[in-house]
């Protein structure tokens, strides 16, 4: 059971995932800028955003899965610091290839918000468990916007090396402060680090509930990341021509949708998390279908920004609600699985994004993203369904 956790060690964990979750998504508004510096193609520098989340998803199946067996705020300090210097490392690249492989490594070591996740769940009082999640997870939301715009305000103004240099020394300060905010954590698996990989492997068979949460994560942060990883291709081009700058300031506006993470927390401790994830797929669905008509104009895409972070968030917090429902004991693997899948889908959907892009631009990507979002809610339609039948028989 949960002992609970002070007011400022939730605020602390919110900030870190809030700072340290920026170094994957700094990239994204830098993109023009580093098909210019390095000489290539748009299609071949959307790779680097790619590289950066199939980093991350190998970390969190390989690293993260550790919460359940050393101490956390070990894990945590170890992790940040590595990411932190190869974030320093990432402006001193001399080719695009240098650039790919260190973004990679980066988002390898760039698991401590996915540490922190399981480790606020373990220690929050069972009845506030969704709510403490749903604000630290809050944290990974924000984050991923206001990296948008903050490394366009310092590209703008000092330089895109800055961006990245700026980055690994907030992990390095972080990475410090941990050990006096952060309390120690007992590990609750005995075993050795192969039977824990196995066991975490044993559990995404034996829990049904927890593939259809991992597949719909997966299908939504691809359709999340085609878009954010093509929106900077629309907007530096005719009609917009926007700087980059003004390009991050559309992360800020997705901000307001990461808002709503700590109320669907609240909302499926009260209600359980179907209704949530309905209306998060609902949202994203027309949230896609607005972008689609609105290559030229920027109202629709403003409005469009807003919903469908807004559907994206709240489907995601309410699906890991799901994910820890689960023994305790779980967390960290139950969380290793979800989130690799996540990541997994968000790389490929970087990739995805950039080829529909050459191939139809801007409608593409959004009916793309709109046909992905109605695949998850095939996929929670048949789940519930199936969960129906085997309570009535039951």
């Amino acid at each position: 059971m949960g002992k609970g956790l002070s007011r400022t060690q939730v605020f602390f964990m919110t900030l870190t995932c809030i700072l340290v979750v920026g170094n994957m998504y700094y990239n994204q508004p830098l993109l023009g800028i580093l098909a210019r510096e390095f000489g290539v193609t748009e299609s071949k520098v959307s790779l680097v955003p790619a590289f950066t989340l199939i980093g991350y998803a190998l970390g969190i199946l390989f690293l993260v899965p550790m919460g359940d067996m050393i101490e956390r705020r070990k894990l945590i300090q170890g992790s940040m610091t590595m990411a932190g210097l190869l974030a320093i490392a990432l402006p001193f690249s001399p080719t695009l290839g240098v650039f790919c492989a260190i973004s990679c490594v980066m988002g390898f070591f760039n698991v401590s918000q996915s540490v922190l996740i399981p480790f606020a769940a373990n220690l929050a009082k069972p009845e506030e468990r969704g709510k403490v999640v749903g604000i630290v997870l809050s944290g990974i939301l924000i984050g991923s916007l206001m990296a948008r715009t903050l490394a366009g305000f310092i590209a703008q103004y000092f330089g895109w090396k800055t961006v990245f240099i700026f980055a690994g020394a907030v992990s390095l300060i972080l990475s410090i402060v941990s050990q006096f905010v952060l309390p120690m954590s007992e590990p609750n698996f005995k075993g050795t680090y192969k039977q824990l990989l196995l066991s975490t492997a044993k559990l995404f068979r034996e829990l049904p509930t927890m593939r259809e949460a991992a597949l719909m994560g997966a299908i939504l942060f691809g359709t999340f990341s085609a878009f954010w990883t093509t929106l900077t291709f629309l907007l530096e081009a005719a009609p917009f021509n926007y700087d980059p700058k003004t390009i991050g300031l559309f992360g800020a506006l997705g901000m307001i949708g990461a808002l709503a993470a700590p109320l669907a927390g609240r909302y499926a401790d009260k209600k359980g998390a179907a209704a949530t994830i309905r209306m998060g797929l609902y949202c994203s669905m027309g949230a896609f279908a607005l972008l689609a008509l609105s290559s030229t104009f920027v109202a629709g895409i403003v409005l469009g920004v807003l919903v469908l972070d807004l559907g994206i968030q709240v489907a995601h917090i309410s699906n890991q609600s799901r994910v820890f429902s689960h023994a305790p004991e779980y967390h960290s693997r139950l969380n290793t699985i979800y989130i690799f899948a996540y990541f997994t889908g968000g790389s490929l959907g970087s990739y995805v994004g950039s080829a529909l892009w050459s191939w139809g631009q801007w409608p593409a990507v959004s009916l793309g993203g709109l046909g992905f979002c109605l695949i998850a809610t095939l996929i929670f339609r048949r789940g519930q369904k199936n969960r129906a039948a085997a309570a009535k028989i039951a």
